[in-house]
C-alpha cells in the first residue's frame, strides 16, 4: 500500500519553533514496491489564505524540500501544510500536518530581569497574576528565555515535561528561548503564571518572558516581563543548585507559598520575603528559537539492592550507570535531613566513591517538612552514577529510592540482536552511554566536574551515533556552537561551548566536518553544510597553516588512552595529527561539492592528493607497515584511503598479526579502535573483531561487560585508580557501528540515505542476526539466520518505500525472492526480499 506514514517540518514533527523557511521531508509506511512519481505541497494559514502552492512536481524527492513562498511567513502564526503524492501505478495519498512560526528579533517586547545577585543562592520564583477575559480561547503562547536552567509553571501547574532548559550555549553570542503552548493550564479569568530559574551553565538567573493569547474572536491579550507592573520575585526552597554541585532543598520553606506559590490562594508581599523585579544586564547573546531536542525524564531504573552501613548510612544500587538523578520517598520529622551522594563506584567499606568525581560535590540534600510521606527529586543539576548513598540526620526514614533516567529526548532509530549475548551486551552499553551524554551537548562524560562537548571524542562516537539515534537536531546545534568558538585566524576550541582544551584545537576535532557532513548523508541537511561552510573552510586554511609538506607541527591528544599495558600501543602523535589533515582535506572536498564550490572541491582534491603522496612517502615501509608499526598507524592511512590499494591488504595483516600477538587484544585509543574494527570486518576477519570485543581478559571491551559495566569505560581498569577515570564515556562505543555496517549490511550513503546498500558480512562465530535502521526514507530491516541441517543462510531484507537498495552479495546464491538468479549485485525496489545462500 502506497501510504505516506509521517511528514517533518525543518526534520521535526509538528514544531512550533519555526523561524525562516522551512523545508518537508516524509516517508512511507514500509510493504509497497510503488515509486513516488510527483508530490505537492501546499502551506496556508488557518483562515484558508495559501501561502504557498508547489503545484505538482514530477520528482521521487521526499527529503528536506525547502519552503518557496514568495513572502516572508507571518510570525507567531499556525501554518497549515498538505502533502500529495502520486506513485507510478496512479495511487494517490495525502498527509496534513502544520507548524508555528516564532517571535521575530524586534518582536520582542519583554525586559531582561532578575534580583540582586546577593539576594540567595537557590533559584529565583518569578510570579505574576494576570486576568482574562470570559470568551473562548484560540490560541495561547508563552516565549520563555530564562537562563541557566528553568521551569514554567501556570495555575499551579508545571508547563510541559522538559527539563533543564534550554539547552546549554556560548551565552555570549547565543541565547535559546522556548515555546509553551498552554491552552489546557489556563483558567478562564483569574490566573498566575510563575517561572523558577536556577543558574545552569550560564551562571547567573535572568528571565525573559513574552506571553500571547489569542481569543476565537480575533482580540489578543498580551504579556512580558518586566520591572514591578505585577512581577514579583523571590527566593525558593532550593537553597542551592548547581551542575557539579547538586541541590539542597528545604521543604519547610513551602509552607511560605502555601499551597502553592503560583497558585490564586497564594499572594506574595514584602513581608513573606517577596519583591518587585528589578531589570538586569541584557545578555549579549542572540535569542534563538530552540529547536534542540529538549531535555526530559525518559526512563527509571529501580533500586536493585541497599547495603545498610549503619543506622544514618544507606547505599542504594540502581543496577545501571545512568545519567539523571534519583528520586526519593521519605518521611520523618520536620527539620529532619537527607543527604544524596552519587558516585559510579563502590568502596571496600560499602560507601560509595567518589574520586573520580574531583571538585564535583554531586550531591543532593532534602530537609523535610515532616508531613506524610514526602516525594523528592531535584531539578536543577544532574549527575552520573549508579549507587547513590543516603545520610541520614534526624528522625527519618528512606521508604523508596529510584533513578530518573535524563537525557536529549533524541529518537533512537537503530536496533540489533545476534546470538552473541556479549556482542548484545556491547550494544545496549553503547546506546545508553551515548544517552548518557546527551544534554544538548554531546558531553564526554555525566559524572565529573567536566560534561564538556570534547569534539576529538565525538570524531569517534559519530559512526555509532548516526546509526542509533536520528540526530540531525543534534547535529545542527553542535556544528553551530563548534563555529562560535572560531577565532579570527580560524582556530576552533577543542570543546565546543568552548570551555576548556586548546585553542587551536587538536586535529583529532575532523567532527566539526564529519558532524557536516553526517547531517547531509543521513538526513539530506544540505542546508546545514552551505549555513557553515565558510567556517569549516576557515579552520581548514588555518590547519594548512601548521603544516609543512603536509606533516602537521603540533598535537595534543591524537590517538588518547590506548591501554598502555600492552605492547607497542602508543603512536606518533605527529603521524596521527598529519592523518587527520589528510581527513580533513578529503571531507572539505566533499562539502565543497556538496555546495556546489567547484573550485573548492579541486582545490582541497588536489591538496589531499598532495598530502596523500607525502604521507606515504614518509610513513610506508616496504614491509608492509606504516610509522611504527602500531594497530592505529596501520589502520588509519588503510580506511582513509592514503595506502595504495596494493598495500591494504598486507598492511591489514600486520594490523591481524598484532592483535594475535596481544592475545586478541587492540591497542589503540580512542581514534583507532574505531578504524581497527572497520577494517577487520572489511577484510574478512569479522571473526576475529568478534574475539576482540568479547574477550574477557584485560584490557577490552569483554572485560568491562565481565567486570558488571552497564556503560562504555574511558579506561580499561575496573578499579577507580585515579580522577581520569569515567565509567561512563562513549568515545570507546563506536564498535557498536559495525554491528550496522558490516553484520547487518546497513550502508547508507549520498544526499540523505539515497544511496543505500545492503552488504551483509556473515560471521562464522554467529548462528543470526537482526536489526533495523530509521533511515530519512523510511525504515530499512535485517534478519538473517543459518539452517546448519541445510547448510544455507536465510536472508530477509525491508527496503523502504519509494526507495531502492543495492543488494551486495559474498556467498553462492540458492535463490532471491524465490528465483534462480545470475552475478552478486542487485536492485531491490520498496518492500521485503528474501535472500538464501550456501552456509
Amino acid at each position: 500500500m502506497f501510504k505516506l506514514k509521517e511528514v517533518k517540518v525543518n526534520y521535526m514533527i509538528e514544531p512550533f519553533t519555526i523561524s525562516g523557511k522551512p523545508s518537508f521531508s516524509w516517508c512511507y509506511e514500509n510493504g509497497s514496491n510503488s515509486k513516488q512519481e510527483s508530490y505537492q505541497i501546499i502551506c496556508s494559514l488557518e483562515d484558508g489564505t495559501i501561502l504557498w502552492d508547489s503545484k505538482i512536481i514530477n520528482s521521487n524527492q521526499m527529503t528536506n524540500i525547502s519552503y518557496e513562498g514568495s513572502s516572508e511567513l507571518p510570525s507567531r502564526s499556525v501554518i497549515l501544510v498538505k502533502v500529495i503524492v502520486k506513485s507510478n501505478n496512479n495511487e494517490v495519498d495525502y498527509f496534513n500536518t502544520y507548524f508555528e512560526t516564532t517571535l521575530k528579533d524586534n518582536e520582542w517586547l519583554g525586559k531582561w530581569t532578575s534580583i540582586p545577585n546577593n539576594f540567595n543562592g537557590g533559584t529565583l520564583y518569578f510570579r505574576k497574576q494576570f486576568k482574562l477575559k470570559n470568551k473562548e480561547i484560540k490560541k495561547a503562547r508563552c516565549y520563555i528565555c530564562g537562563i541557566g536552567y528553568h521551569e514554567f509553571y501556570l495555575n499551579g501547574k508545571k508547563v510541559g515535561d522538559k527539563v533543564l532548559n534550554p539547552g546549554v550555549t556560548n551565552y555570549d553570542k547565543t541565547l535559546l528561548f522556548d515555546t509553551y503552548k498552554i491552552e489546557e493550564y489556563l483558567s478562564k479569568e483569574d490566573n498566575v503564571m510563575g517561572v523558577e530559574v536556577g543558574y545552569g551553565w550560564y551562571g547567573d538567573r535572568k528571565l525573559l518572558l513574552e506571553l500571547y493569547i489569542e481569543y476565537k474572536d480575533g482580540e489578543i491579550y498580551e504579556d512580558h516581563s518586566d520591572c514591578n507592573h505585577g512581577w514579583w520575585v523571590s527566593g525558593s526552597p532550593v537553597l542551592d543548585n548547581s551542575i557539579y554541585g547538586g541541590e539542597i532543598y528545604d521543604a519547610r520553606l513551602e509552607k511560605k507559598t502555601y499551597p502553592n506559590w503560583t497558585s490564586l490562594e497564594f499572594q506574595p508581599t514584602w513581608a513573606n520575603g517577596w519583591m518587585y523585579t528589578i531589570l538586569t544586564q541584557v545578555p549579549s547573546g542572540k535569542l534563538t528559537p530552540q529547536e534542540v531536542n529538549p531535555i526530559k525524564v525518559l526512563n527509571e531504573f529501580k533500586t536493585k539492592s541497599k547495603n545498610i552501613i549503619d543506622k544514618t548510612h544507606i547505599v542504594y544500587d540502581l543496577g545501571q550507570n545512568m545519567a539523571g538523578w534519583v528520586e526519593i520517598k521519605v518521611k520523618g520529622k520536620e527539620g529532619s535531613k537527607v543527604t544524596l551522594l552519587y558516585a559510579e563506584g563502590v568502596k571496600e567499606d560499602g560507601h560509595v566513591n567518589q574520586l573520580n568525581l574531583r571538585s564535583a560535590r554531586c550531591s543532593d540534600a532534602y530537609i523535610l517538612k515532616g508531613e506524610g510521606i514526602e516525594v523528592y527529586s531535584p531539578r536543577f543539576t544532574y549527575h552520573g552514577f549508579q549507587y547513590v548513598e543516603a545520610i541520614l540526620e534526624g528522625d527519618v526514614e528512606v521508604i523508596e529510592v529510584i533513578g530518573k533516567h535524563v537525557h536529549s529526548d533524541i529518537k533512537v532509530v537503530g536496533k540489533f540482536n545476534c546470538s552473541n549475548e556479549i556482542l548484545n551486551k556491547l550494544h545496549y552499553m553503547a546506546v545508553i552511554t551515548e544517552q548518557n551524554n546527551q544534554y544538548s551537548i554531546m558531553t564526554d562524560c555525566p559524572q565529573r566536574d567536566e560534561r564538556f562537548g570534547w569534539l576529538n571524542d565525538v570524531s569517534s562516537r559519530v559512526f555509532q551515533s548516526n546509526y542509533n539515534f536520528d540526530m540531525d537536531r543534534l547535529y545542527n546545534k553542535v556544528v553551530h556552537d563548534i563555529y562560535e568558538t572560531q577565532d579570527e585566524e580560524g582556530c576552533i576550541g577543542d570543546t565546543a561551548p568552548y570551555y576548556t582544551g586548546g585553542q587551536p584545537a587538536d586535529t583529532t576535532t575532523v567532527s566539526y566536518l564529519l558532524l557536516a557532513l553526517s547531517a547531509y548523508k543521513y538526513y539530506g541537511d544540505d542546508a546545514l553544510v552551505k549555513k557553515e561552510y565558510e567556517g569549516h573552510k576557515k579552520w581548514v586554511e588555518y590547519l594548512l597553516t601548521r603544516q609543512k609538506d603536509f606533516i602537521m607541527d603540533y598535537y595534543y591528544y591524537a590517538d588518547w588512552v590506548p591501554p598502555m599495558t600492552l605492547k607497542n600501543s602508543v603512536s606518533d602523535g605527529i603521524f596521527v595529527s598529519s592523518m587527520f589533515l589528510y581527513w580533513h582535506l578529503i571531507t572539505i572536498a566533499k562539502l565543497a561539492k556538496i555546495c556546489g564550490n567547484c573550485n573548492d572541491f579541486e582545490k582541497y582534491s588536489t591538496l589531499a592528493k598532495m598530502s596523500k603522496d607525502a604521507l606515504n612517502k614518509k610513513y610506508y615501509h616496504q614491509e608492509g607497515y606504516y610509522c611504527n608499526n602500531t594497530q592505529c598507524e596501520n589502520a588509519m592511512p588503510v580506511w582513509l584511503g592514503i595506502c595504495e590499494d596494493d598495500n591494504k591488504e598486507l598492511v591489514v595483516k600486520h594490523i591481524v598479526k598484532d592483535i594475535i600477538d596481544n592475545n586478541y587484544h587492540i591497542t589503540c585509543g580512542n581514534q583507532g579502535y574505531r578504524h581497527v574494527f572497520y577494517l577487520l570486518a572489511e577484510y574478512g576477519y569479522s571473526d576475529l573483531a568478534i574475539k576482540v570485543l568479547t574477550n574477557k581478559e584485560y584490557p577490552g571491551w569483554g572485560y568491562m561487560v565481565d567486570s558488571g559495566a552497564t556503560t562504555v569505560w574511558e579506561r580499561w581498569e575496573k578499579e577507580m585508580q585515579n580522577e581520569m577515570h569515567s565509567f561512563d564515556h562513549p568515545m570507546f562505543g563506536s564498535y557498536d557501528a559495525i554491528f550496522y555496517h558490516y553484520f547487518l549490511g546497513i550502508q547508507v550513503d549520498g544526499n540523505g540515505a539515497s544511496d543505500i546498500k545492503l552488504h551483509t558480512y556473515v560471521p562464522d562465530s554467529l548462528d543470526y542476526a537482526s536489526g533495523e535502521f530509521k533511515t530519512i526514507k523510511g525504515l530499512i530491516k535485517v534478519n538473517w539466520n543459518k539452517d546448519l541441517n541445510n547448510k544455507l543462510i536465510n536472508y530477509e531484507y525491508d527496503v523502504p518505500t519509494n526507495t531502492q537498495a543495492k543488494l551486495i552479495v559474498n556467498k553462492e546464491i540458492i535463490s532471491l525472492d524465490g528465483k534462480k538468479v545470475q552475478g552478486n549485485e542487485f536492485i531491490l525496489d520498496g518492500g521485503k526480499h528474501i535472500l538464501k545462500t550456501i552456509l
